[in-house]
């Protein structure tokens, strides 16, 4: 008697057998479809910082080299503080309000491109500007206020991604003592995006493991924002920024970044 059973099906067994290969190649490929998309939002944060950095530079062409003020304020900055406290604070549009007050907007009037791509929903503003950069220094920090005389531009950081609780959109780091001060940024793993004053941009990652040990540590709500009190002498890490703000360090060590 011949068979009713169709011969361009599937057994339960060959079918079992292929739901298994797709998931194993599905295991394999996720990790990697997830690395790509991280990728990719790395490299809309870098071109973010870029793009920031080259407006603050036509911003001091323009201006005789001056540049924009590093800390936010109610009235003045190159981006304005929309609260007095913490940004994320304030409603959305306020946010927003305060990007768009600032004296960067002019040159970078896009709002997206203050924020990185995989920030908070109520941050607005991720990015800061460095301190040295016509900002303040507690410790005797050379700041700088006219981008033509700065030495190694190439060296020297503008803007890094940040969090959006610095409530002055300025981040700071001490020159004179061999520890940290504003909370270490973490996005795109465990580094941040930073954009130099020639133009370019990078990812550092952070690759002491004290550096990986406080950021694991860290919490807003219980920390502040002032790591003053955390010594990490050598930290490779902390060297090389300080030397990126700063140009220089106002103590001995022996770490070459």
């Amino acid at each position: 008697m011949k068979s009713t059973q169709s011969e361009n099906g599937f057994t339960l067994i060959e079918l079992l057998v292929v739901i298994a290969i797709i998931a194993i190649l599905m295991s394999v490929l996720m990790p990697a479809l997830s690395r790509a998309r991280e990728q990719g939002k790395r490299a809309v944060c870098l071109n973010n910082a870029k793009t920031l950095v080259l407006g603050w530079m036509m911003y001091c062409d323009e201006h005789a080299g001056n540049m924009p003020q590093a800390t936010a304020r109610p009235q003045r900055g190159w981006v304005l503080n929309p609260s007095g406290s913490r940004p994320v604070e304030a409603p959305r549009e306020t946010q927003l309000d305060a990007i768009k007050g600032g004296e960067l907007f002019k040159y970078v009037n896009n709002v997206k491109v203050y924020r990185c791509p995989v920030a908070k929903r109520q941050e607005m503003r991720t990015y800061s500007c460095s301190h040295a950069m016509n900002g303040s220094s507690f410790d005797g920090g050379p700041v700088l206020k006219n981008r033509y005389k700065i030495k190694n531009p190439g060296l020297r950081m503008v803007f890094l991604d940040d969090y959006g609780e610095d409530w002055d959109a300025a981040w700071a780091v001490p020159w004179s003592s061999h520890s940290w001060w504003n909370p270490i940024p973490a996005r795109h793993g465990a580094g941040t995006s930073m954009a130099f004053a020639d133009g370019h941009s990078e990812w550092w990652g952070w690759k002491d493991p004290s550096t990986i040990e406080l950021m694991a540590k860290w919490d807003w709500g219980d920390r502040g924002d002032n790591l003053r009190a955390i010594g990490q002498a050598d930290n490779l890490d902390l060297v090389r920024i300080q030397k990126a703000v700063w140009g220089s360090l106002g103590y001995e060590t022996s770490v070459v970044p």
